[in-house]
């Protein structure tokens, strides 16, 4: 309808995800660049994860496009299914006969297909769209498709594609062995200001736009606040804008357009809840009022008594600092190096709610790295969902989300963060830097706290993000592989004292699976026998390898 009107040749804002209007932002980028990467290498699984709408969907129709015809390749969209029929769907995406066929023989006719290709020196890739909605069964049929392979390497490589739930559910304790097995792991996150401008400039051109773009720079800015960066919600309202800016025959799009196209929009089709921004100022204010009530109530009365607190450094600056903590955007962060650091002994877990949970999330994940002498992430607001992303951007790290026990947290020996949940719904996000004869030091914003160990449990979801270094660059190892990995495990594992000297075959064998066992349950991990994430961190803290320790952090 507006088309002629602003000289364009097509819709700049249809929602449908075409890849001719992929706006690479430094997070696409870098996740195409994962994405061929581990394609490349061979890895068995790769995981990509984003919120809805920041463009999942048309990434992987650009990765396709990118591929060409140098791989076989299937691509399946909303996996809503049995195992037998998704099974069926990606038979049939490969071109394979699939009726009324059993399970076994789809997969007896997959695995032919791949040995086929194999042969040939072909690729086969699975992309798997909208993976958080599938059912625990069919993750772990996908995991067992991983298990078709040669001597020597995987026949099929998977990606995952899905919204942030696919983290939970991979999380979960009968989904260990799956997420072990996820080599390449890549967070999707919603353009920063500078960049919804330019996302809009750039589709605005390849519609057709020769001339200056008609979003004002202020229109633009209000387009960001309101849809929190969100690709598919700035397509919305964008659209909308430009209709209401035709129907008033004016060229410009201006802030009050912007508004009055968010206002047409259906409620879900804008909620930015999710990110923290935008429609949230209303929500902002209120944490605002939480922190520095905080502030009021827990640090105002240390000065004055700081002994009844536990206090062991006198604070660095007074309530007067509260000032920088508001602007008119909200709730900024408390600055990443302070000249001293708070020490409190809390009597109630519950107290951990007086503090905005982006916040603390972006706080704890700054004193961990902090723990490893990295940089904290540039981000003041962050959804823990993308901990990955942030560390990457700062340090060589990598993060391990899991599920675990007070037993596994004192076997792996690290710094962790810990997802609380103080009241119903309240989710906060802590850092672990200590825990020794039940006692745990954790740390918050500038604070460290003091706390019983068995409250912190009662309020722990059991939901823990790990950052660590895998030193040697080694993969997942399990029964029957073979090569180089295997005989360094098995190696450590002799010098550990868990192997005889001799038995090192060079083959993940029943005795190294035994003694891979032996060494988890011993470090508090579930003895399955696999190396994955968990093992290899607890195997490197066990031969010192130098990551900060657990144990290390000071308990009062």
């Amino acid at each position: 309808m507006y088309q002629d009107f602003f000289g364009l040749r097509e819709k700049p804002f249809a929602l449908l995800p075409d890849p001719r209007f992929l706006y690479l932002s430094r997070c696409h980028r870098e996740a195409l660049a994962h994405l061929m990467y581990g394609i490349e290498q061979g890895e068995g699984f790769i995981e990509v994860v984003g919120q809805v709408g920041t463009g999942k969907t048309t990434l992987c129709r650009t990765l396709l496009e990118r591929i060409g015809g140098s791989a076989e390749t299937a691509y399946i969209f909303n996996p809503s299914r049995t195992e037998t029929e998704l099974l069926a769907a990606i038979n049939r995406e490969f071109g394979l006969p699939t009726a009324a066929r059993s399970r076994s023989e789809l997969i007896d006719e997959l695995n032919r297909f791949l040995l086929a290709k194999k042969g040939a020196g072909r690729t086969v890739l699975l992309i798997i769209d909208e993976a958080q909605n599938l059912e625990v069964e069919v993750l772990e049929q996908i995991r067992l498709l991983s298990n078709l392979e040669t001597d020597r390497e995987k026949l099929l490589q998977i990606v995952l594609v899905g919204q942030p739930e696919l983290e939970d559910n991979l999380a979960r304790a009968d989904l260990r062995q799956l997420n072990q097995r996820i080599s390449v792991r890549w967070g999707l996150r919603p353009f920063p200001v500078e960049e919804t401008a330019e996302y809009v400039n750039h589709r605005l051109r390849i519609a057709g736009m020769s001339a200056p773009g008609p979003f004002t720079p202020r229109a633009l800015r209000r387009l960001h606040r309101l849809s929190g960066g969100v690709p598919r919600v700035i397509n919305a309202i964008a659209d909308r804008a430009l209709l209401a800016a035709f129907a008033a025959s004016e060229h410009r799009v201006t802030p009050r357009m912007i508004n009055t196209a968010a206002r047409e929009l259906p409620r879900r089709d804008f909620d930015v809840s999710s990110f923290g921004v935008g429609t949230r100022a209303a929500t902002s204010l209120v944490a605002t009022g939480l922190v520095v009530g905080f502030l009021a109530t827990a640090w105002w009365p240390l000065r004055a008594d700081s002994s009844r607190w536990g206090l062991r450094t006198a604070p660095a600056q007074d309530l007067r600092s509260a000032q920088g903590l508001v602007s008119a955007e909200g709730v900024e962060a408390i600055p990443a190096v302070a000249p001293e650091r708070v020490r409190l002994s809390f009597q109630a877990p519950e107290d951990l709610v007086e503090a905005d949970a982006h916040v603390t999330a972006a706080a704890a994940l700054g004193a961990v790295l902090s723990a490893w002498g990295y940089p904290a992430p540039t981000e003041d607001q962050l959804d823990p969902n993308f901990f990955a992303s942030a560390v990457r951007e700062v340090s060589s790290l990598r993060v391990f989300a899991t599920r675990s026990s007070l037993a596994e947290l004192e076997g792996l020996d690290l710094p962790v963060i810990l997802e609380l949940e103080p009241l119903p719904d309240e989710r906060r996000y802590v850092a672990l830097l200590g825990l020794r004869n039940g006692a745990a030091l954790l740390a918050l914003r500038e604070l460290e706290i003091d706390l019983d160990a068995a409250s912190v449990e009662r309020i722990w979801t059991g939901r823990s993000f790990f950052l660590w270094e895998n030193f040697e660059r080694l993969p997942a190892l399990g029964p029957r592989m073979t090569g180089s990995a295997v005989r360094w495990l098995q190696a450590r594992l002799t010098d550990l004292g868990y192997m005889r000297r001799g038995d090192a075959s060079g083959e993940f064998d029943e005795r190294t699976e035994g003694a891979v066992q032996i060494f988890q349950r011993e470090h508090g991990l579930e003895g399955d026998g696999e190396v994955g994430p968990a093992t290899l961190i607890a195997l490197y803290q066990a031969l010192d390898y130098g990551a900060p320790r657990l144990g290390s952090g000071e308990v009062s």
